[in-house]
């Protein structure tokens, strides 16, 4: 009978909770005593933990919390800081899936493509609108898409989106079904909650 691992547990230095590592977001202290966040939990030296949440990292800045867990003095943040700092953070993360995604050919882009696809019920997980699209064509693919129960979201402009995908520009993306997109909208869920964007 095979034994399920449990997870590394952590306390948020906000709320108290404990909770699975993988569900909060760790950050460092530099050695001249900035506050970084560490989404992929890589940076070295002792790390702490916070949910995911905007009032995590308001009670944590308002009690001083990360003072008194690295024993040292931090320079001074604000919560607005660290709470652009991990929505950054996960914007450059959801970039850099798009890019796995170029170079395993695994995304449909361009309008065109996207709503053939969904005209032909191809199980796509996710489809990515440029904050700048064009309303008639940003509002026809939302149609189709949530016909179809399948997530859209507005992020990056058409030019960023081009550029992560090696083309020119493009104002619609599509992620079909698997782990990219599993690991995309996990991060998007994430963004959404920290940023208050939908």
């Amino acid at each position: 009978m095979t034994q399920v691992r449990s997870q590394p547990q952590r306390t948020c230095l906000g709320c108290r909770q404990v909770k699975d590592k993988s569900q909060l977001i760790r950050f460092v202290r530099s050695p001249d005593g900035e506050i970084l966040v560490d989404l992929k939990g890589r940076l070295p030296g002792r790390g702490t933990y916070l949910c995911n949440s905007r009032a995590c990292i308001e009670a944590a800045v308002g009690r001083k919390q990360f003072d008194r867990t690295f024993r040292q003095t931090c320079q001074p943040v604000t919560a607005d800081q660290l709470v652009d700092g991990v929505a950054k953070e996960l914007l450059a993360h959801m970039a850099s899936l798009l890019g796995m995604a170029r170079k395993s050919a695994r995304f449909v882009s361009g309008g065109n493509a996207v709503q053939d696809a969904l005209a032909r019920k191809k199980p796509l997980a996710v489809i990515i609108l440029a904050r700048d699209i064009s309303p008639q064509i940003g509002d026809k693919v939302r149609r189709k898409a949530e016909y179809q129960k399948i997530v859209t979201t507005k992020l990056f402009d058409k030019i960023e989106l081009g550029r992560i995908l090696g083309r020119a520009e493009r104002s619609v993306v599509g992620l079909p079904d698997g782990k990219l997109a599993e690991a995309f909208l996990d991060d998007l869920l994430r963004y959404q909650d920290i940023s208050g964007e939908s």
